[in-house]
């Protein structure tokens, strides 16, 4: 996947890739968003999702996308994602409005609530912030498994960011990208969870099950701590497909 001319999106250690400009992914019609990695782990939307198709928002042409609530997967600890492999998470995606909702949720221990946040992601959260949790925790201080940003960044309204989440493989190095620029890092977190096998959710989790207020074009996960350089790859990988 990637533009022709252009930066691909690195293959090594990816274990899901939902798209919504492929029409193998998101055939703009069911509840079935597909797995293009070729581990054919597909997602279903809890109700009927919104298909857009290019559309022009605030003067800005947006690339291929899903409006919708929230999406279910396989079981959390079925990605090859385990306590040393550390893990790295992609989504390409714009918020309509700041809501106080989760992005995406890989699951541990018992699979209910903050607990069991063995990825999890505020994108952003009502105050402009993006957080990022692992194993559990919500805590910024040593062996904590929260990284966010110190401020609001910017405006997330309209226009479509590439954010990659981090956790290297001892789980100390945690970081957040945006558009290929490291926002948010911490080298004193606690090491990578156990996942469980609750379903993987995308656009909302049990706590946070609706009103996501996003539109989403890629969400991929690995396996593995992506490089700085290959966030840059596939930040420019996909808004050179896009035209973004």
């Amino acid at each position: 996947m990637g533009v022709a001319g252009g930066p691909s999106i690195p293959q090594s250690g990816m274990q899901l890739n939902l798209d919504a400009s492929n029409s193998k992914s998101s055939p703009g019609s069911g509840t079935t968003w597909s797995d293009v990695s070729g581990n054919g782990r597909d997602f279903t939307w809890s109700s009927a999702p919104t298909y857009n198709t290019r559309p022009v928002v605030g003067g800005y042409q947006q690339p291929d996308s899903i409006d919708a609530a929230m999406a279910s997967g396989p079981a959390s600890n079925s990605f090859g994602i385990d306590s040393s492999s550390g893990a790295s998470f992609v989504f390409y995606c714009t918020n309509d409005s700041l809501t106080a909702k989760s992005a995406f949720k890989w699951y541990m221990g018992d699979g209910a609530g903050n607990d069991a946040r063995g990825y999890f992601a505020h994108l952003p959260w009502s105050n402009g912030y993006i957080y990022f949790d692992t194993n559990g925790s919500t805590s910024t201080g040593s062996g904590g498994g929260r990284v966010n940003t110190s401020s609001n960044i910017g405006s997330h309204i309209n226009y479509f960011w590439v954010h990659v989440f981090t956790k290297s493989a001892d789980g100390a190095t945690m970081k957040i990208y945006r558009d290929g620029e490291e926002v948010a890092s911490r080298t004193n977190a606690g090491a990578c969870p156990t996942l469980s096998d609750d379903a993987a959710t995308v656009g909302g989790d049990d706590v946070y099950s609706s009103g996501w207020d996003a539109k989403m074009g890629a969400f991929l996960c690995y396996n593995r701590e992506l490089s700085a350089d290959e966030v840059k790859q596939i930040t420019a990988a996909l808004r050179g497909r896009d035209g973004a």
